[in-house]
């Protein structure tokens, strides 16, 4: 029958829908005359599954309902027919959203017969829309194996493998699908978004364009592949063509909320806020449980000092959807950044009784506690969470945190080694287990932690065409400060009292800056080559030939500001290169804007928290492990400390 494309792969549109009609429906308008017997029965069946197919098509749902229910009187008990008009009543339930009557006629007439593959493909779509997209996933596969060729039920085993975290596997899907149908329009699209999940985005540009070109007056196709080629431009920072191929798809379906999202994306790298606000607040009013629009709605609203707005995005969902947990939760999470600890506490209990199998509820009442320092409450919440998820490395991470606030460095020792035994790269659990281990006073820390070596400085030659550093500063700075456009920090960032620039810095074409790049590669590459040889060793253990750029930013503080003590979760060696300082950095007694490194984020007693410090000067490159705590000293200055950072991966 009808399968439902709704987007369970990333970048993928919702409510896009092709036609699938089983062999079985496609020759029962071959059925001709009146006989009664066996063959003559199963001829009636086939015509009547035929005209119900007819009405469902034409959304007449009780013409359909009926042609179904004089079908199944006449078709033997068991056949195959009798399956075939069970599997095509379950569809029709799906449709009208009886969605339990539906799951019913489905195993009814998978029971009978099993080697239904339009029967599995449809009963998958219904288990993938209701959340059991393991169940769909090994339906579809067995769609695929009775039916090699089943074009159609590949294109969503790829969409349900995408959705899971799975787009390599999905790819191959896709592929299949074209090479049964290479001018499947679907299947390009599912393919340049599965492309562009895997850090392909150029591959997906040339899918998505070509199948553009083929769409003809297929309004909604060419919408969807519209809005697959803005994403895949996004994604190499080519914003402006982004932005026309968004509001194409725009233009060709209004509805599309997804594109609406991706387009305030876009403004904000554009630095179009206020167009930026309205697209994300487009995409929530199309659908308003998108948290992902939610997030970005509210992140700009508060760097753009809009606190009115601020948050009210959630209150006017909650009011819509009271019962629903993730709106709560995700409020919450806003909360506990701005240290609103006894509002966060109460929208996480909220959160979790509403949803108490989500981890979040009880892992961010867990965070609340501990900063209102009730840590009983806290280490109770954190146990709840990390029960619910034990493979949870995040929960774990905070769950170690509150310990070590709480005085208990052994059990606080445990729960980060068991993040680093879900995530052995998660440099937040390195971080933990190394802070423990000093508590503790275990000479592990100091191995981890070796300051004197895996803290380097490189002051930086100029590039090419400029004769000095200070000249090429002075030229950067003018580069950088057109892309500060905000009015005050991310909140989800450790940076206070300045702005942060949106998006990948390195690689979106600002001239000096991939010029300053060239530099930085070699620092790199000569910090990996000075590494001492040491498996073993969670920084040196990772050294290969080839390195990548995780992300890279540029930070501007101002009067007073800093960042806090923080890592790099993500990252294997992170950075900090000085482009312009205050005056305030020369004084070596107060160490104003000065990088240190070993202070945790908290307080927990320890003596001489700061293991080192090193004095910003402009042209200078500090490389580091992302593991390593570290943070910025407050300065006081009329003048701005501008600088670069990023983090390197293996590679």
């Amino acid at each position: 029958m009808a399968p439902d494309h709704s987007r369970t792969g990333a970048g993928l549109l919702r409510g896009v829908q092709a036609l699938v009609i089983s062999s079985a429906m496609s020759e029962a308008a071959k059925g001709q005359g009146k006989d009664q017997g066996p063959a003559g029965i199963k001829a009636q069946v086939q015509r009547l599954l035929a005209e119900a197919q007819a009405h469902f098509s034409r959304r007449d749902g009780a013409a359909c309902e009926s042609a179904l229910a004089r079908a199944l009187a006449l078709a033997p008990e068991r056949s195959p027919e009798q399956a075939e008009v069970l599997q095509m009543m379950a569809v029709l339930k799906k449709a009208q959203g009886r969605v339990l009557e539906a799951e019913t006629l489905f195993r009814r007439a998978l029971e009978m017969q099993p080697n239904l593959p339009h029967g599995h493909n449809n009963f998958a779509l219904l288990l993938g829309g209701t959340g059991r997209r393991d169940d769909a996933i090994a339906h579809l596969a067995e769609a695929v194996r009775l039916k090699p060729n089943f074009t159609d039920a590949h294109i969503n085993l790829g969409l349900m493998l995408a959705g899971a975290g799975r787009p390599s596997e999905a790819e191959q899907h896709y592929r299949t699908a074209l090479s049964l149908q290479p001018n499947h329009l679907m299947a390009k699209q599912c393919l340049a978004a599965v492309l562009t999940d895997l850090d392909r985005a150029q591959e997906a540009e040339t899918v998505a364009r070509q199948a553009l070109a083929q769409s003809g007056r297929d309004t909604r196709q060419a919408a969807a592949l519209a809005y697959t080629l803005g994403r895949a431009l996004a994604e190499q920072q080519r914003h402006g063509e982004a932005l026309a191929a968004l509001d194409q798809a725009k233009a060709l379906v209004p509805e599309i909320a997804e594109a609406d999202y991706v387009r305030g994306n876009v403004l904000q790298r554009l630095g179009r806020a206020d167009e930026a606000l309205e697209s994300y607040r487009a995409a929530i009013e199309r659908n308003p449980q998108d948290l992902r629009a939610h997030r970005e709605l509210n992140q700009l609203l508060y760097r753009q000092k809009r606190d009115q707005e601020f948050l009210s995005s959630y209150d006017e969902v909650a009011a819509q959807f009271p019962d629903v947990a993730a709106i709560a939760l995700d409020k919450a999470s806003f909360l506990i950044k701005q240290e609103r600890y006894a509002e966060a506490e109460a929208a996480f209990a909220r959160g979790a009784a509403l949803d108490p199998a989500n981890v979040a509820g009880f892992d961010g009442q867990g965070l609340a506690l501990a900063g209102l320092k009730r840590f009983d409450e806290a280490i109770a919440a954190h146990e709840k969470a990390v029960r619910l998820e034990p493979q949870n490395c995040h929960a774990w991470c905070n769950f170690s945190a509150t310990l070590m606030r709480a005085g208990d460095a052994e059990k606080a020792r445990e729960a980060a080694a068991q993040a680093r035994a879900i995530e052995p790269g998660n440099q937040h659990a390195l971080a933990l287990w190394g802070l423990s281990l000093r508590m503790l006073e275990d000479g592990r820390e100091e191995v981890l932690n070796d300051y004197a070596n895996h803290v380097q400085v490189f002051d930086l030659e100029p590039p090419d065409g400029f004769s000095t550093m200070a000249e090429f500063n002075a030229a950067l700075t003018a580069e950088l400060s057109t892309l500060h456009r905000d009015k005050r920090e991310f909140l989800d960032q450790t940076l206070r009292g300045g702005t942060q620039t949106v998006g990948d810095l390195f690689g979106a074409g600002h001239a000096l800056t991939e010029r300053l790049r060239a530099r930085i590669d070699e620092a790199v590459n000569t910090y990996i080559q000075r590494m001492k040889s040491d498996e073993a060793h969670p920084l040196t253990g990772r050294r290969g030939a080839q390195f990548a750029y995780q992300g890279s930013w540029s930070s501007r503080l101002s009067d007073c500001g800093f960042h806090t003590n923080h890592v790099h979760p993500k990252g294997w060696i992170s950075s900090c290169y000085y482009v312009a300082l205050p005056d305030a950095v020369r004084d070596e007694q107060e160490q104003q804007g000065w990088i240190k490194f070993g202070e945790p984020p908290f307080e927990i007693g320890l003596k001489h928290a700061i293991r080192r410090s090193v004095q910003p000067v402009p042209g200078r490159l500090v490389l580091f492990p992302s593991y390593m705590w570290h943070g910025t000293v407050p300065f006081h200055s009329g003048d701005p400390r501008l600088t670069i950072a990023f983090d390197v991966v293996p590679e």
